[in-house]
């Protein structure tokens, strides 16, 4: 048996320059001067990220007067990719994401390729708001699971204030529709398994026009065309997989989860689908944590593709 080809390069993706990992016929595209973000991930070709095609190549320099049109009709730029922020959405400055954190450029604080796997450390500055620092490694390992190739992003979350904050870390991957998200619910949780966010289309709606199929064990989610809802669910493991068709890889992802933990939006896992343009997303929450001045939050999210 041959080994899956292997390589860590610097190449350009979308018009961004990039940090790009290819094992096998997975390729992930890591892009520091957009938040650090998680920008592609493609298998055989297919790539399954979604990008905002009119912001692609374009960055943020901390210049105010780039901010209305990198913004367009939304409150905050959408990029696209996977990324971290800070959760809860409630206390986001002005109601959008933390902009030093999300859309300046991150440092790279380390990249390496080795018979064990192959990766990349990038770093946010320091919220010039909050006083938070967040950082992102990526490690894609260099062994396959039924012949699905798995990656670990490790992320940390600084205060590097003065002032205790009350802040939970929140994976989100905007990805391309169509696609169905399936999340196993646990079988005995004190409160809810699965709730639609405030403000977003209810539960019986969702089920009612057959976007939502869901059971005492599991939760199905078609996010399909332009609707404007999120779900969030209970979990014992953290599992949500994604598939995107009989001739597509399956995606999933995991984290640890804790039930009896407080969670920023109430449960661990969310699932969002855009109304306009064409993406949804997955999201991971950690739990919340007071963080005291110095203090480090760490969580981590494993994720494979294919097989």
């Amino acid at each position: 048996m041959h080994a899956s080809p292997r390589s860590l390069s610097q190449e350009r993706f979308k018009g961004w320059p990039a940090w790009v990992l290819r094992q096998g016929p997975l390729t992930l595209c890591v892009v520091p001067d957009v938040g650090g973000r998680l920008m592609g991930m493609a298998y055989g070709g297919q790539e399954l990220c979604f990008t905002h095609h009119a912001l692609e190549g374009k960055t943020f320099d901390g210049d105010i007067r780039q901010w209305p049109a990198l913004c367009g009709e939304w409150g905050f730029p959408l990029w696209g990719g996977g990324k971290t922020w800070v959760a809860p959405e409630s206390a986001w400055p002005a109601g959008a994401p933390h902009r030093d954190l999300d859309s300046l450029p991150w440092q790279v604080l380390d990249t390496w390729c080795d018979a064990q796997g192959m990766g990349i450390e990038v770093q946010s500055p320091v919220c010039s708001v909050s006083g938070l620092q967040l950082s992102r490694r990526l490690t894609l390992h260099a062994h396959t699971e039924g012949g699905a190739s798995q990656w670990t992003i490790d992320h940390s979350l600084r205060n590097t204030g003065s002032t205790p904050v009350r802040c939970g870390m929140w994976d989100v991957l905007m990805l391309l529709r169509p696609a169905r998200v399936r999340v196993p619910l646990p079988t005995r949780t004190a409160g809810p398994t699965l709730a639609a966010l405030p403000g977003k289309k209810p539960l019986a709606d969702l089920r009612a026009q057959g976007t939502l199929q869901d059971s005492a064990t599991e939760a199905v989610l078609h996010c399909t065309h332009g609707d404007d809802f999120k779900c969030g669910f209970a979990s014992a493991d953290g599992l949500m997989e994604v598939d995107f068709g009989p001739d597509a890889p399956r995606y999933t992802r995991r984290s640890a989860t804790d039930m009896t933990l407080p969670y920023a939006h109430g449960l661990p896992l969310e699932v969002f689908n855009a109304p306009v343009l064409d993406y949804f997303e997955v999201e991971t929450h950690s739990p919340l944590q007071t963080l005291g001045a110095g203090e480090v939050l760490r969580f981590g999210v494993v994720e494979t593709l294919g097989g």
